[in-house]
């Protein structure tokens, strides 16, 4: 692999990393489809609850990408992005509408917001070999968080009380870096070669220890996976449940959402 593809690769995943951040902006605008479509709060709760259950139900796009790869996971998380951030923004702007169509709707954005993340982090997490993966992961991760804040501002100063265009630009957006992640990031080949050369390398009582992969039901049994569960679950769920209504909470303490 050249070094030019090397460097696309991990710029094109960082761009996307940095733009399915803006899941975190949630808050910018949540508030103001509550007002537009006169939803009730555990209605626009349900909303919020909808797109985070899509964005990490992520084994999906997990197994997908294992069958078919990184080109084809990208191009699926373009369809599904363009697809649903457009019929949100249809239903934005059809107040009559049943409110549980835009919670069934986030449950396919959110997972649309999974594949394209996915595709990023498999695809480069080992482009540079094992000496620069937590480096690459850092990277990749950092960019992510960082994408809320970038879009929160976007939301209001150019989309304030226009939450429809707004679902119009990140379809737009979200499914052209997913298009450009297609063309741009390396997918299986330095997988292979990396535990070809390992292999060559390693001694042979070594071998089964590395060729062993657990299934989902032995994974399931293990006490380490529960650690592990319980400690995401708490530490990644509750700050979101936070984030996710960050403005009712500035509301109900008087401030301006």
């Amino acid at each position: 692999m050249e070094e030019w593809t090397k460097a696309a690769s991990v710029a094109v995943g960082t761009l996307m990393m940095f733009s399915l951040g803006s899941a975190y902006a949630i808050s910018a605008w949540n508030s103001q489809m509550k007002d537009t479509l006169q939803m009730s709060q555990g209605e626009i709760a349900s909303v919020a609850a909808s797109f985070t259950f899509g964005q990490y139900n992520s084994i999906w796009a997990g197994f997908f990408y294992d069958r078919f790869g990184v080109r084809w996971t990208s191009l699926a998380s373009a369809t599904l992005l363009a697809t649903f951030y457009w019929l949100a923004a249809l239903l934005s702007a059809s107040p009559s509408a049943p409110h549980s169509a835009m919670s069934a709707c986030f449950v396919f954005i959110g997972l649309g917001h999974a594949f394209p993340a996915v595709a990023s982090m498999a695809a480069n997490e080992g482009v540079y070999g094992q000496a620069h993966r937590g480096k690459i992961m850092g990277l990749l991760v950092s960019s992510y968080s960082g994408g809320g804040a970038a879009f929160a501002f976007i939301y209001h100063a150019w989309f304030d009380q226009h939450v429809g265009d707004f679902f119009t630009f990140m379809g737009w957006t979200l499914s052209s870096l997913s298009v450009l992640g297609a063309v741009f990031l390396q997918g299986s080949p330095h997988h292979t070669s990396v535990l070809q050369d390992e292999d060559e390398e390693t001694p042979l009582e070594q071998k089964g220890k590395l060729e062993h992969n657990i299934t989902l039901w032995p994974l399931l049994q293990t006490a380490q996976f529960w650690h592990l569960f319980v400690v995401v679950l708490v530490g990644v769920g509750s700050p979101l449940f936070v984030m996710n209504n960050l403005s009712f909470l500035v509301e109900s303490y008087g401030g301006d959402a």
